[in-house]
């Protein structure tokens, strides 16, 4: 049996385009996205609160002795890190993480559309396939 590939878009913001996004700052780019977001039934999420939420939940629930959990604890003390991953969004749509390539593929296009290099800097599309994806380094390993 064939396991099915899952889809992730992501956006990546520059830090003006970040603040404006977040607060009630009016801008016809921002507005694009959000009409965008709606049609897609989607929100976005920026990585450093994901991985925020997932060093929180790991620490609560005991469950810190893998090596995801130091990694991403060690990424959150990099300042240059920190800055990337304040700009840069997991794209959620009907609140899942990840999605089916048809779906992805039509966020993907709608929006590539405003990237503008300036502000929306640009767009990826990541599958669940484990070998597409970065792992811990291994002095994570015990």
């Amino acid at each position: 049996m064939i396991n099915e590939l899952f889809y992730q878009v992501r956006i990546y913001f520059s830090s003006e385009f970040t603040n404006i996004y977040k607060n009630k700052i009016n801008m016809e780019l921002k507005d694009k996205l959000l009409m965008i977001l709606r049609k897609h039934n989607a929100d976005l999420l920026s990585q450093y609160d994901g991985f925020m939420g997932y060093i929180l939940e790991s620490e609560k629930e005991g469950n810190v002795d893998n090596s995801l959990y130091k990694w991403t604890k060690d990424s959150l003390k990099n300042k240059r890190k920190i800055e990337k991953y304040h700009n840069s969004y997991t794209i959620y749509v009907n609140a899942e993480e990840v999605y089916s390539k048809k779906v992805a593929d039509s966020l993907e296009n709608h929006l590539t559309k405003i990237v503008d290099e300036k502000f929306i800097i640009r767009i990826s599309k990541h599958d669940t396939n484990p070998a597409n994806n970065p792992q811990p380094p291994s002095k994570y390993y015990k």
